[in-house]
Parts: structure tokens; C-alpha cells; sequence
């Protein structure tokens, strides 16, 4: 009869102990949802963040959706995309004048290479020099490079706009 009281009151007793371990997440408050105001015309327009109603810093904003694993998810996608776009517009901020030197360069009149009159065969004619053509493939490829990395940066600048804005969506979600 002793034997089932002490294995009923082991199993009570281990299941509180297990229950103390148990960790609770603190319960979201509506009033944290981050909103956006937008303010400004034309050159001078920006954004301001609110938290219940209190202006943030936009470095407040980022700890609050870094401190939330699924919005520092698409945090960290939208910083990286928008990296990858100023690598792109650096690469072709070097590529135009490459291929503006290179076409300026090779597009030039050599003017020693101009016909001279003279005497050919016994007859009075033109004496043409060997004519060296300059090719213009180097400015026709920094140009066409020049203008992918371009495209490239406005993908990646529109990619981390996604980005960025659904990070705010998926940290606002967990408050409805």
C-alpha cells in the first residue's frame, strides 16, 4: 500500500520540478507595434518610428527588430542586399570613366595618318599611309559592365526595400 503513495507522489513531484524549469516567454504588448511616419516633401522627406505612440530612433528600431529572430532574418537580407548594391554602384562608378577613356583614346583622327599628295606610278596622286584602325571593343565592354553593375544595384536597392519592410511586417505580426 506504501509503494503506490511514494511512486504517485515521485511522479507529482517530478512533474513540478520539470514545470519550474519550464522558461515563459513575456507576453507582447500591442502597444509595441512599430509604426512609420513619413514626413517631408521631395529631397527633405524621411521617416519617423513610433512605439506605442513614442518617437524611436531609427537605432532603437533596429535593436527592437534584431532582438526578434524572425524579423532580424529578413533585418540581415535587406542589409545585405543593400551592401551588395553600393559594391554595385562602386564597381560602376569605375567602370565609366574606363570606358569613356577608352573611347576617347581610340576614336581619335591621327592626323599623321592623313594622305599626303604625291607622285604615284609617275602620275600625281595621293600616297596613303598604313592606316592603323583603333578598335573600340574595350569602351563597348566597359560599357556594357558599366551598365549591368548599374541595373544590378537597382535590383538589389529594390530587394532590400522588400526586405526591409517586411522585417517591420513580420515584428508587427507577433502583436496581433
Amino acid at each position: 500500500m506504501k509503494n503506490p503513495i511514494i511512486i504517485t507522489l515521485l511522479f507529482l513531484f517530478s512533474t513540478l520540478f520539470i514545470k519550474a524549469q519550464d522558461i515563459k516567454k513575456p507576453q507582447a504588448q500591442p502597444d509595441s507595434v512599430i509604426k512609420i511616419i513619413p514626413f517631408g516633401d521631395g529631397r527633405y522627406s524621411g521617416y519617423l518610428y513610433t512605439i506605442g505612440g513614442k518617437l524611436q530612433t531609427a537605432e532603437d528600431v533596429k535593436i527592437k527588430l534584431l532582438a526578434y529572430a524572425p524579423s532580424a532574418m529578413e533585418f540581415k537580407k535587406a542589409k545585405t542586399y543593400a551592401t551588395w548594391s553600393f559594391i554595385s554602384m562602386g564597381g560602376a562608378a569605375a567602370s565609366i570613366p574606363a570606358a569613356i577613356i577608352e573611347f576617347a583614346h581610340h576614336s581619335k583622327d591621327n592626323l599623321n595618318n592623313m594622305p599626303t599628295a604625291g607622285w604615284v606610278n609617275g602620275q600625281p596622286g595621293f600616297i596613303y599611309p598604313p592606316q592603323h584602325h583603333s578598335s573600340l571593343t574595350g569602351a563597348y565592354v566597359f560599357t556594357g559592365v558599366a551598365t549591368a553593375l548599374l541595373v544590378a544595384a537597382f535590383i538589389h536597392f529594390s530587394k532590400a526595400s522588400k526586405h526591409a519592410s517586411r522585417a517591420l511586417k513580420v515584428y508587427n505580426l507577433q502583436f496581433e
